[in-house]
């Protein structure tokens, strides 16, 4: 500590620049998500900030994009920005939409360096050094799988099911309703397997089906989640 004494001056050199954002990363590890995983998002600024309301940064996620929400990181250098994967999400490298993708919604919502100077919000252009597609390899994947297929023969009590993508499970045999000739077929057991990259979902029905027999299968998407017939990356069907 030094004392200033009298007759001593001392120079205040005025802060007049504006915090800037230095980089967008996440430390989410390389790889591929599904529905419902929270992905966190680190926007870097030049300087500590102080954030008031509920900024947001606006992602490239396919024909429904995404937003993400400011968490945490105030009084600090860095923001975090929560992501949460959704349905039809899709995005091969993740990275946020635009320059200008850092949004301040409302009046209420503010970046500020110490002194109140409004922060320059503008980001990296996408896939360019310091974006997140540049930073992270971060793979999205929404798109349920669906069953794209079904085979029925007469004279068995098998009915097939083909899955749109490779998918696992061990459903309960009470998760599928089969009617056939107009007429409820109790399923009896329900198994999922997997050759040459196709998945299928093969029913065992209590009663033979009849020759010209008009046959449905309907799946209940609401089994426990350790039952649910899903993809490689948690998407379950429904």
């Amino acid at each position: 500590v030094v004392d200033v004494t009298v007759g001593q001056s001392v120079t205040v050199t005025n802060d007049v620049s504006a915090p800037t954002v230095t980089s967008v990363s996440s430390d989410q590890a390389a790889g591929t998500y599904g529905i419902g995983t929270v992905i966190p998002i680190k926007v870097t600024f030049s300087e500590v900030v102080n954030v008031a309301g509920t900024p947001t940064l606006e992602l490239e996620t396919g024909t429904t994009d995404a937003t993400a929400a400011y968490a945490s990181g105030t009084g600090t250098d860095t923001l975090i920005f929560n992501y949460t994967v959704a349905a039809t999400h899709v995005a091969s490298d993740l990275d946020y939409k635009a320059t200008t993708s850092l949004k301040l919604p409302t009046g209420g919502d503010t970046i500020r360096d110490n002194l109140s100077t409004n922060g320059t919000l503008t980001l990296a252009t996408p896939g360019a050094a310091n974006s997140l597609g540049n930073s992270e390899a971060i793979v999205i994947d929404g798109v349920r799988p669906t069953f794209s297929g079904y085979a029925a023969n007469a004279g068995t009590k098998t009915i097939t099911i083909t899955a749109s993508e490779v998918v696992s499970g061990t459903p309960d045999a009470t998760d599928f309703t089969v009617t056939a000739g107009g007429s409820a077929n109790t399923v009896t057991a329900a198994v999922v397997a997997t050759n040459n990259n196709t998945s299928t979902i093969t029913l065992t029905v209590a009663n033979m089906i009849q020759n010209n027999a008009v046959v449905t299968v309907t799946y209940d998407a609401s089994s426990t989640d350790s039952k649910k017939i899903k993809d490689a990356n948690g998407n379950a069907v429904v």
